[in-house]
């Protein structure tokens, strides 16, 4: 049984659909080059094929196919002469929806004052084909669609005002039309909330705003139906498709909540799509990590408000980790974010003309809506929700406040024990610095002394040997001299000994000579 389950929730009628619808529009492409009679044909599938891209949000994959469809609808419709009244009403329907579908996909890429242009292109021809039926050929949706289109341009352009009362018919159209039962217009049923949401959040009507919007998310999650939880069981393109409004719907729940004062609700909601986007990035990729991170500095951001910096810093670090700096860009810009009025505003509803009013395909089966009892009971719903998750929203927040301070004082125990062993450290690294330094300097000065005392003994050996020198020449000096003294004293008494001989033999010679007797 519960393998049945998960096989039915991972089926997609709509892809199967969408495969379908594609390949008649390729197969079409191929004949009329060939049967131009069949142009007509190819006209019709693209534009149900931009309605059906449009009604799964696959906006990117309906903006070429918008473009064509407006073209061949458009060349179909100026082939039978000018606007009037013996028009095509097909061909101007036609033509009609395939602008609304591309003013759609427009306005879906945050250029709301582009589709307000295209829608207004139209007036033209609704004008002159005024009461010849064209409207009644509409689709619910294709009304529904311009009248959304009309209300995002002129909430962009500020007139607030205007802008509710297209969100009004809007409302009013898909009530009398039933497509808000219809699962597969969940989507669109879910955009005109929030269309709504945004219209009345502009006009500062909070309690209006936040019921809308809840009742968009209520319809998300029903569709959604906990698939998210487990993506690895979808196939890529279920997974793009129910993952694609999340990222703003719930950003944009968060926002409101925070905005009418339920700070705790806020942050449920916020770390419900942090949850959410964790478990998508592997599969989603760049965008998936984009919007976590941007969620995460949302959260970040709250915080810090109420001064629950710790978890701040700990969300903040998280969103730096996945985007590299300078990277990040201006999320508000991207996703055109509606300030809060700070007046409120009150407006006309729009005349029939205008609003489509029972004017559209829905109007044969057109029901007589009670839109004030509608309001009251989604205004109610909204509150009986806020009363009752505002308790579990306050446990859970006090929870991780008290987790949040726990693990702060566990960080600063640590941190002074940390610290206290630093300090130790650096105190032990000081003492073996000393003790090194004293053992060096002692060192230092035993070299130093025996380096003294080998000085010392050389100097002493040098005096000594000097000494023996002066000592050696002395002796040397003295017995030269003694030597010297003999020698001049030798010579002397030999002079003597000459002079003596000299002396004796002068005496000799003068003696007279001796006569014989």
């Amino acid at each position: 049984m519960m393998a049945q389950a998960q096989a039915r929730q991972s089926q997609d009628p709509y892809a199967q659909q969408g495969k379908t619808l594609t390949s008649l529009v390729q197969r079409l492409r191929g004949w009329v080059g060939s049967d131009p009679a069949r142009i007509p044909e190819l006209a019709d599938a693209l534009v149900q094929l931009t309605a059906h891209r449009l009604l799964g949000h696959g906006y990117a994959a309906a903006a070429a196919d918008a473009q064509e469809s407006v073209r061949r609808a458009g060349e179909l419709l100026a082939q039978k002469g000018p606007i009037g009244p013996y028009t095509s009403i097909s061909d101007a329907a036609r033509y009609v929806t395939a602008v609304v579908h591309l003013a759609t996909v427009q306005a879906s890429m945050n250029m709301p004052e582009a589709a307000g242009r295209t829608i207004e292109s139209l007036q033209g021809i609704r004008e002159q084909l005024r009461g010849l039926g064209l409207e009644q050929r509409l689709e619910p949706q294709t009304t529904i669609w311009s009248l959304s289109c009309s209300a995002r341009a002129t909430l962009a352009s500020g007139r607030i005002a205007e802008a509710n009362a297209y969100a009004d018919a809007a409302l009013a159209r898909l009530a009398e039309s039933g497509l808000r039962d219809e699962p597969d217009t969940a989507y669109l049923a879910m955009d005109v909330d929030r269309l709504a949401s945004d219209c009345r959040w502009a006009a500062g009507r909070t309690e209006e705003a936040l019921s809308y919007l809840y009742t968009a998310k209520e319809l998300y999650d029903e569709t959604v139906a906990g698939r998210l939880e487990e993506p690895g069981r979808l196939s890529p393109a279920l997974l793009e498709r129910l993952a694609e409004p999340l990222f703003s719907l719930y950003r944009d729940m968060a926002d409101r909540l925070a905005g009418s004062g339920e700070a705790e609700l806020s942050l449920v909601t916020r770390r419900r799509l942090i949850d959410l986007l964790r478990g998508l990035t592997e599969r989603l990729g760049d965008p998936a990590q984009v919007q976590l991170a941007s969620a995460l500095t949302d959260l970040a951001r709250d915080l810090l408000t109420l001064n629950r910096g710790y978890e701040a810093d700990v969300a903040r670090a998280e969103a730096a980790a996945l985007i590299p700096p300078g990277s990040a860009v201006d999320q508000d810009q991207v996703r055109g974010v509606v300030r809060r009025g700070t007046e409120v505003v009150t407006w006309t509803p729009l005349p029939p003309s205008a609003s489509y009013a029972a004017t559209s395909a829905s109007s044969v089966n057109t029901k007589i809506i009670d839109h004030a009892g509608l309001e009251a009971e989604r205004r109610r719903r909204t509150a009986a929700w806020l009363q009752a998750a505002r308790p579990e929203a306050r446990r859970l927040e006090l929870e991780r406040t008290q987790q949040a301070q726990a693990e702060v004082a566990r960080r600063d125990a640590e941190r002074a024990q940390t610290e206290r062993a630093a300090a130790e450290q650096r105190a032990a690294e000081r003492a073996r610095t000393a003790e090194a330094e004293r053992l060096e300097a002692e060192q230092r000065a035993r070299g130093e002394e025996a380096e003294r005392l080998e000085r010392k003994r050389r100097r002493e050996e040098r005096l000594e040997a000097h000494r023996l020198e002066v000592q050696r020449r002395e002796a040397e000096r003295l017995e030269a001299q003694r030597l010297e003294a003999e020698r001049l004293e030798l010579e002397r008494l030999q002079a003597e000994i000459d002079e003596l001989e000299r002396a004796e033999r002068l005496a000799r010679e003068q003696e007279p000579p001796q006569t014989a007797g």
